[in-house]
């Protein structure tokens, strides 16, 4: 187990955050969604994230958001924590209001993204804040790429670490230097780095990471864990599985959310690279797709590289 300075129960591990699947009407498949989830639940997984940029969250109506929210935690049944964005609205009192919806939904931890209408640290620690001080729920931040990318600066997390109030950090710098700071920073408090950068997570893991918010674990939760689990007990096969891990990261960045879909497909889920987004999966990239997924994966959709070291192992 991953050992932090803070000694009260804190998040930790690999989340995957989570992606939608629809209809060919691009309505929420909720069938589909449910065994989704519950494929999910195979695997040594810290926690879910529903309802985030992956889930289309912006795509979404209100009833959507919650509806996420609500399968989710219906089906884990309390296996895993579930997080979930909660400040939508025009303004901080229908971000408090929606905030108090999410929790009601029964996520374990309600994330805030940065909004579009406040652009320097001093003024989003006190609205930050705001929401801490009118709503009793487990707060989280999470440094969403859209509709910007902003980064919050080390003394505003110090801050929002030493209040109690925060428990989760999804940060996506990219910045490892940054990444070691903030576990510093964060040891001694209830708020768990959950970094999202894939290309760190072995390198911010070793160095007392408590987990990650990740695209890849959508579609390769297994691998995910495996590079962690070992990288926390210093196994040198960490590295090798590290690489493999990027490797296959790539393969659904530019392409996201169809890409992770098609690939999630792959692995046997229940679930079409359908998407509310203007962009569609190519012919092409679908293709390419479908030859690296021969590459990767064993006919039952199991991982060739996972299965080639466990036969290696006995």
């Amino acid at each position: 187990m991953h050992k932090t300075t803070y000694q009260a129960p804190r998040f930790e591990g690999i989340w995957p955050v989570l992606v939608t699947p629809f209809t060919e009407s691009l309505q929420i498949d909720v069938a589909a969604y449910r065994q989704i989830v519950s494929w999910h639940m195979n695997f040594a997984l810290g926690g879910l994230y529903a309802n985030c940029l992956s889930s289309e969250m912006y795509s979404l109506s209100e009833k959507e958001r919650l509806q996420l929210v609500e399968i989710t935690v219906q089906t884990v049944r309390g296996q895993v924590p579930v997080a979930a964005t909660g400040n939508f609205g025009e303004n901080v009192s229908e971000h408090i209001d929606f905030c108090k919806r999410v929790a009601g939904a029964g996520a374990d931890v309600v994330m805030l993204t940065v909004p579009p209408f406040i652009s320097d640290d001093e003024t989003l620690g006190h609205y930050f804040m705001e929401i801490a001080n009118q709503t009793e729920m487990k707060l989280g931040i999470y440094e969403c790429p859209q509709p910007r990318a902003y980064h919050l600066g080390l003394p505003l997390v110090k801050r929002l670490a030493e209040s109690g109030r925060f428990f989760a950090y999804k940060e996506t710098s990219c910045d490892i230097n940054k990444i070691k700071q903030v576990i510093e920073i964060t040891r001694q408090s209830p708020l768990a780095l959950l970094q999202a950068n894939v290309p760190h997570l072995l390198e911010a893991t070793q160095a007392g990471a408590d987990g990650s918010m990740n695209i890849v674990a959508n579609w390769l939760p297994d691998l995910a864990v495996e590079v962690r689990e070992r990288g926390i007990m210093g196994d040198p096969s960490a590295k090798h599985l590290n690489a493999t891990l990027c490797a296959m990261e790539l393969a659904q960045r530019s392409i996201h959310p169809f890409g992770v879909k098609y690939l999630m497909s792959k692995r046997g889920l229940p679930i079409k690279p359908k998407t509310r987004y203007k962009r569609k999966l190519s012919q092409e990239e679908g293709r390419c797709l479908d030859i690296i997924a021969q590459l990767w994966f064993n006919a039952d959709g199991s991982l060739k590289v996972l299965s080639q070291m466990k036969t290696e192992v006995n």
